[in-house]
């Protein structure tokens, strides 16, 4: 005759116990995943400005001179954007987002207004340098491009060659565009405020890549001229 063994089962406390650890072990590794995203979509958004500024530099080199964003004078986007069609305007070649069109993202200050529509436009050099109109904010649902924001001198009229610097950007982990603005609400400073991972990647500010003329005129407003 054969006996039969009993198999003892879990009780409840043990399972209780089991339950609890593995709820442990998943607080722990969760914000570790959640960091490693946020690194890696840190490390495409500096790798996308990489390849537009090295494509701005050649720009640069051709025809001496930057191109404007869509929110400078009409004169100065035809000389430096579409002056090859003879155009008298050149508005932005798709509709940008609207304050009610965030995209995932939180836009500050005056780029609510008509600001903000004439920053995030699709990037556009000529085609033989780059076609930027499929780089988008990483932190965006992917209908809001990559920033764009040249800076002239109000006193020397629309000459092209007075675009002092461009700056590219996106709006980094806080998901709030507009920290790049020098003006953003409560920014008493005059600087852009840079993202710096020094807590994690939850550090507030904007990743961007200058490129510049006048380098001493653009640490001014951008510093570094680089995300580190």
């Amino acid at each position: 005759m054969v006996r039969l063994k009993a198999v003892k089962g879990f009780t409840l406390i043990e399972l209780l116990i089991v339950i609890a650890i593995i709820l442990i072990l998943i607080a722990i590794a969760l914000p570790n995943f959640l960091e490693a995203q946020e690194r890696a979509k840190v490390t495409r958004a500096k790798g996308e400005l990489r390849s537009i500024t090295t494509a701005a530099h050649e720009h640069l080199l051709t025809y001496n001179y930057f191109y404007s964003d869509y929110n400078d004078q009409v004169e100065l986007r035809v000389t430096t954007r579409n002056n090859f069609n003879g155009s008298m305007d050149t508005p932005c070649p798709t509709d940008p987002p609207e304050p009610t069109e965030t995209g995932g993202l939180e836009f500050l200050g005056s780029q609510k207004g008509n600001y903000g529509p004439g920053i995030h436009c699709p990037l556009t050099t000529p085609i033989q340098f780059i076609d930027a109109g499929s780089f988008h904010d990483p932190w965006s649902d992917g209908t809001i491009p990559i920033g764009y924001d040249s800076r002239r001198s109000s006193t020397t009229g629309d000459d092209p060659k007075i675009l002092y610097y461009g700056a590219y950007f996106v709006s980094g982990p806080d998901h709030i565009a507009g920290h790049w603005n020098r003006g953003y609400p409560g920014n008493t400073t005059g600087m852009a405020l840079a993202y710096a991972p020094t807590n994690g990647t939850r550090s507030l500010g904007e990743i961007w890549s200058v490129v510049a003329l006048d380098t001493r005129r653009a640490r001014t407003e951008y510093d570094p001229l680089t995300s580190q």
